[in-house]
């Protein structure tokens, strides 16, 4: 049966079961706790600011290390509780107002501190190395060696104050853009198959998308992308000054190109952004001969995007409800040892996770924490397939962090989004295969090829895509061209065109999808997701044979400590090794050719 969301399926905020929301006590008891902290941060930020023109010994840069953890670790708790409080419901004016409140504090403290890289990278290199070695500075190390490295990018003491005061301007279309499409944008309702009238959000797009009525698919394809298109400008506007924000910042600081501003502080070539691109590129046609598998198995004259998403096998795509997904992700990732599900138990027993849309919530999913609270996630869960998946991603994100936590102290707990990816995407890789291993039906083991299939389409392909659109974004404002409306609709169209192939039906529509993509607005962040997914592949094969089980968890516990190509490197995987996205496409073609197997024969 498809699933058919009634107006009712979108319920206010105060009518969820409480159960099923997350439990933010142990960051903030109630509000008034955050006012108090708040209200402390002058004071906190009051010792860091003293040692202003007295960083001339190593136990000087301690004392200062040591008091900025204090003010860093209070304004994380006050963000973290100020920003999930917001994304319950982005259109109520309280939690607004608190989280722009600690947003501009972040950037009034950053300015006021900007003092502290030039002022260390005043005193000779020798010097500064020296301290490196005081064992005194063990945990500041990687701190210390981070301005090093960046000394080439770094600007006097009053220009820095500069630009950490413009932090929140800089930012501020991405701001907008959050507001308007979280909080301020609806769509029509669209007919249903019997010609009721379905509501439409971003929640229950995707519902209408694995729709087995394609008229159903086709509605909601076009509201949704249509009605984003009456905003192209607006929207187009606001793309339009993050990219120049980039591009100002990296121009500003010394890099050659946005791009290698953005990969810089990971130390990540732009050989490996722009091979990325030249592998997929070089493996569509693998990527055509599934879409024609896709067309062949729907019975369709013409694939178009919205039959993208519809189940090959109809009679699988049934409700997983949350205690079933539960219980799958917890047997999915025994391999990784009964440490990680003691701490799996938790995160269901102690209110992590804040399960159920509800209207004005964030869309989407994603898992978010600080050093001094659990890493909470936000699931927007419709008991389907996906969500089990969902579920089992951002529980990857969620204790990588737990783990993090736990073995790092806090200058090199936080791990780049670059490592991210691979713990999110293994715990999905887990998964898939502890469904194979189980489901012995022929339709069934179909429906989770498929599934697997579709993950490279989302992950690789598509994000790679992304990827390409990012990048050119950023070249076209290095050289000038203005970034309009329509001349960002006749790019993403013509670049859908060349990924998805000549004999694809491309909709119009596709030309406004830039629109609705937030990953747009955080600086060369999407191409991650892709080669993280080719080094969760190898990571999760070896781990299903019980090897490499310590090295996986290390890297997890590492945080922050290393460059991420060296963690992934020592923990047996390079990525600078184009190797690695080759066994990616082979893995894929093997899954591919498992899949035509299945469908071929006739189904249960």
């Amino acid at each position: 049966m498809n699933p058919t969301p009634t107006a009712s399926a979108v319920p206010a905020r105060r009518d969820l079961p409480e159960d099923l929301t997350w439990d933010l006590s142990p960051l903030y008891a109630a509000p008034e706790v955050w006012e108090a902290d708040f209200a402390r941060l002058d004071e906190v930020a009051a010792p860091v600011l003293a040692m202003q023109g007295q960083l001339t010994s190593a136990e000087s840069v301690l004392r200062l290390m040591d008091a900025e953890t204090e003010l860093d670790r209070l304004l994380e708790r006050l963000h973290t509780y100020a920003h999930l409080r917001h994304d319950e419901d982005t259109a109520q004016a309280e939690p607004q107002a608190r989280e722009a409140r600690i947003r501009a504090r972040y950037a009034e403290i950053a300015a006021q501190c900007a003092w502290i890289t030039p002022e260390l990278l005043a005193h000779p290199e020798e010097e500064l190395r020296a301290w490196l070695a005081d064992p005194r500075l063990a945990d500041c190390r990687r701190t210390l060696l981070k301005v090093l490295r960046n000394k080439p990018h770094v600007l006097s003491t009053a220009e820095e104050t500069l630009l950490a005061r413009g932090a929140e301007v800089l930012s501020a279309s991405e701001q907008t853009y959050g507001l308007l499409t979280n909080a301020d944008l609806s769509f029509p309702d669209i007919p249903g198959p019997e010609g009721a009238p379905l509501p439409l959000t971003e929640g229950t797009y995707r519902i209408y998308l694995e729709h087995g009525d394609r008229g159903v698919r086709r509605a909601a394809f076009e509201t949704l992308l249509t009605t984003y298109g009456q905003w192209k400008n607006t929207l187009a506007s606001t793309l339009a000054a993050t990219v120049k924000a980039h591009v100002y910042l990296a121009e500003v600081r010394h890099f050659p190109s946005a791009l290698e501003a953005a990969l810089f502080d990971d130390q990540v070539p732009v050989a490996v952004y722009d091979g990325l691109i030249a592998a997929v590129r070089a493996a569509l046609p693998l990527f055509h001969r599934y879409l024609a598998l896709r067309r062949r198995a729907l019975n369709l004259a013409d694939l178009d995007m919205y039959d993208l998403y519809a189940p090959l096998v109809p009679a699988c795509a049934r409700k997983v409800p949350m205690a079933e997904a539960r219980e799958w992700v917890l047997a999915a990732c025994a391999p990784l040892g009964a440490d990680y599900g003691a701490a799996l138990q938790t995160a269901f027993s102690s209110r992590w996770i804040d399960w159920l849309e509800n209207k004005g919530k964030r869309s989407g999913a994603y898992s978010s924490g600080c050093y001094d609270s659990p890493p909470y996630l936000l699931l927007n869960h419709h008991d389907r397939l996906d969500d089990a998946f969902t579920l089992a991603h951002e529980l990857g994100h969620s204790l990588h962090s737990w783990l993090a936590n736990r073995a790092q102290p806090h200058r090199t707990a936080r791990y780049p989004i670059f490592l991210a990816e691979i713990a999110s995407t293994v715990n999905e890789l887990l998964l898939t295969h502890h469904l194979l291993e189980r489901e012995e039906g022929a339709d069934i083991r179909a429906h989770l090829l498929n599934h697997l299939c579709d993950s490279f389409k989302g992950t690789v392909f598509r994000q790679t895509m992304f990827a390409e659109f990012e990048r050119d974004l950023h070249r076209w404002e290095e050289a000038g061209t203005p970034l309009t409306a329509e001349f960002l609709c006749a790019q993403y169209y013509d670049l859908n065109k060349k990924y998805y192939g000549s004999g694809f039906a491309a909709h119009p529509a596709i030309g406004h999808e830039w629109c609705r993509i937030p990953h747009f607005y955080y600086d060369f962040y999407v191409y991650k997701y892709a080669t993280s997914f080719c080094a969760a592949l190898v990571f999760a094969r070896r781990l299903r044979r019980g090897e490499g089980v310590e090295a996986y968890l290390g890297l997890l516990r590492s945080g922050g400590s290393q460059d991420p190509l060296d963690a992934v490197a020592a923990a047996g995987v390079d990525l600078r090794e184009p190797a690695v996205l080759h066994e990616a496409f082979a893995e894929f073609g093997r899954v591919l050719g498992e899949l035509e197997a299945a469908l071929a024969r006739p189904q249960a």
